[in-house]
């Protein structure tokens, strides 16, 4: 592999516009910072989040057809027709969440009409139990992993209730065996499910072994009975596992326990609370609502505005137009969890509660503009956790593997000012734990010593922040290999660290032709260029791909540099999520070779160095770190 240490120089703008802009900011090799101010020829298109994108039409490529074969994790629809119909009843998980009596268990139609959503409530993840020397089956939801179906003792019903997670009573699960020459899903056993409140650990007691109970389907209703119900068994008609692209190695799954999940947030509406107090008065009206609100928006659109006449009344300049971050904060802001698969989470709850703007002045007379983002860290969709086939910890570092994930406590900061770029990666001297100084260069335990480059010489944990404001992290992992070769990472491309917390990802999880990642097919339509998907910590913007030919006609396609960014029209450099094909890892034998689905590389093109509190962007106390708003003591 050719060494990638230096960022492309020369011009990447569009001919165009290269008597009205300065270009050498283009391909990073110019450090100056221009004031400047040229309206880009492009709107700021933001995919829709996941609440947004499950509401759309989806149209099965084929028939379905049913399967007598079961497969361990699995993902079926269970219908009580052998052929599939409009008028087939399909088993479901209920709309409505209860922390106490958890989700119904209910049937519903597929029609020419339905959507993402119609579908994802009728997938079912086939998990198996061993019980002895016998293998029997806990039935999942897709939608809502946290749940399993459970039946109530008293009136025999099944119901989805929470069997991973913080749960308001003491739940369980059933365990079953199909037959598919008759056609009846027969009960086994069921398992009591509790937790440590101090620790999490769960525990799953085995309480009733069932003898000639089935599942049975009348009126809408499923119970267990002596009679059952003929149900027939199809496999799903949606892409749900993990792709080969994140797994090339076709990793094996990991036998270890999860382990138990963490708590960091008692409550969210007294850490919020607590939030929108110690933001100080200038801002404060930004966060005077939750989530999406036209109020804020409006305060927010105002300080922007603002704070673009006194940064270039003070010398500098934004990044970007506000617009961009006006975008990307009411995209942020919108999110909402869909899936209840965090452990500690609520579906509905705001996955970010607050975004905001702040512009502070250094002892030195300079502002320094920030974009204020509270976020918990997690996605709104099913994060596919449980999929995972390597995750963290597995076989290095104890008996158990991180499946698990919980609400975070971020405060994460934007810059927003035009720091300018580095011409080298290693020009951000600040950087001094990375990647490449945290194993000295080394791959894994080869004595073959890297250089530092785009991949090696980048954060040691997360760089960047995405738009449904879950954490991004460098493409390579902490044995300068990218991850995906680990079978470390979910469908979304994504994981959680060995300490626990919530998901951060390592790759891009977009897939052609799918409806469900963190931006899909239908968030290009009618735009003249990529919407947009994160921010790195440099301040410097991320874009999704440019699809090979697809997009021939957007702005700016075809021109990335070794960073993977470029800047044309007028936008200002930014990165965009892309591929690397056939890439073969440095001192790994071509066994290794694979193509990366990258979002950042990992370094910086951004400099950091005069950016405050970069390094310490963890001090995420707002009556320490002014730059955030809050009320700093003395």
């Amino acid at each position: 592999m050719l060494a990638i240490k230096k960022i492309l120089s020369g011009s990447l703008c569009a001919l165009s516009l290269c008597a009205l802009v300065a270009c050498g900011g283009g391909g990073g090799g110019s450090t100056t910072t221009s004031t400047t101010t040229v309206t880009p020829l492009v709107s700021y298109a933001t995919p829709a989040n996941f609440a947004t994108a499950i509401t759309r039409t989806f149209t099965p490529s084929a028939t379905l057809t049913s399967t007598s074969t079961v497969t361990n994790r699995a993902r079926y629809m269970i219908s009580d027709a052998a052929t599939a119909s409009t008028s087939s009843n399909y088993t479901s998980i209920g709309s409505t969440y209860n922390a106490t009596t958890g989700y119904a268990v209910t049937s519903g139609k597929l029609t020419s009409a339905s959507t993402y959503n119609d579908y994802l409530t009728k997938t079912i993840q086939l998990v198996a139990v061993v019980d002895g020397i016998n293998t029997y089956y806990r039935l999942d939801s897709h939608l809502h992993p946290n749940n399993s179906i459970d039946v109530d003792p008293v009136d025999s019903k099944l119901k989805f209730r929470n069997n991973f997670g913080k749960a308001a009573t003491t739940y369980g699960f059933v365990t079953f065996s199909y037959d598919a020459n008759a056609h009846r899903l027969k009960a086994q056993n069921r398992y009591t499910y509790s937790y440590d409140s101090t620790t999490y650990a769960a525990t799953y007691t085995l309480a009733s072994t069932y003898t000639g109970k089935y599942v049975s389907y009348s009126g809408g209703v499923y119970s267990l009975a002596s009679t059952g119900t003929d149900l027939y068994l199809y496999s799903t008609p949606l892409n749900l596992g993990i792709p080969t692209f994140m797994d090339p190695m076709t990793t094996s799954f990991a036998t270890e326990a999860a382990a138990p999940f963490i708590n960091k947030v008692s409550t969210t509406a007294a850490y919020e609370a607590q939030i929108a107090t110690g933001v100080n008065s200038t801002y404060s009206n930004q966060v005077s609502a939750t989530g999406a609100n036209a109020t804020t928006k409006a305060n927010a659109a105002a300080r922007l505005a603002l704070i673009k006449t006194a940064v270039e009344g003070n010398s500098g300049s934004l990044r970007y137009a506000p617009a961009l971050y006006a975008a990307f904060r009411d995209a942020l802001l919108a999110n909402t969890l869909v899936s209840d698969a965090i452990s500690d989470g609520t579906p509905g709850q705001n996955l970010v509660p607050y975004v905001y703007f702040t512009n502070e002045m250094d002892s030195s007379g300079v502002y320094h503009p920030f974009m204020v983002v509270v976020n918990y860290g997690n996605q709104a969709s099913p994060n596919g956790l449980k999929d995972v086939p390597s995750p963290p910890c597995s076989g290095t570092c104890g008996t158990s593997v991180t499946r698990f994930s919980n609400l975070e406590k971020y405060i994460t900061m934007i810059p927003m000012r035009n720091y300018g770029q580095v011409s080298d990666v290693t020009d951000n001297a600040k950087l001094t734990t990375n990647l490449w100084s945290d194993v000295s260069g080394k791959v894994g335990s080869t004595s073959t010593v890297l250089e530092k480059n785009a991949y090696t010489y980048a954060d040691v944990a997360d760089n960047g922040l995405l738009i449904d404001g879950s954490v991004m992290f460098p493409a390579f992992n902490n044995t300068l290999v990218p991850s995906h070769l680990r079978g470390e990472l979910s469908a979304s491309g994504c994981h959680v660290g060995q300490g626990g917390g919530g998901p951060h990802c390592h790759a891009d999880g977009y897939q052609s032709g799918q409806g469900l990642g963190l931006y899909n097919d239908n968030d290009y339509s009618g735009n003249t260029h990529p919407p947009v998907i994160g921010f790195g910590y440099d301040g410097i913007a991320l874009f999704a791909q440019y699809r090979s030919t697809t997009d021939s006609a957007m702005l700016g396609y075809g021109t990335l540099d070794s960073l993977g960014g470029h800047n044309h029209d007028a936008i200002g450099y930014h990165y965009h999520a892309h591929t690397v094909v056939d890439y073969q890892p440095d001192g790994l034998s071509t066994a290794y070779k694979s193509t990366m689905h990258v979002l950042m590389k990992g370094a910086y093109i951004g400099k950091i160095d005069t950016i405050p509190y970069f390094r310490s962007r963890t001090v995420n106390s707002l009556n320490t770190n002014k730059y955030m708003g809050g009320t700093v003591s003395p």
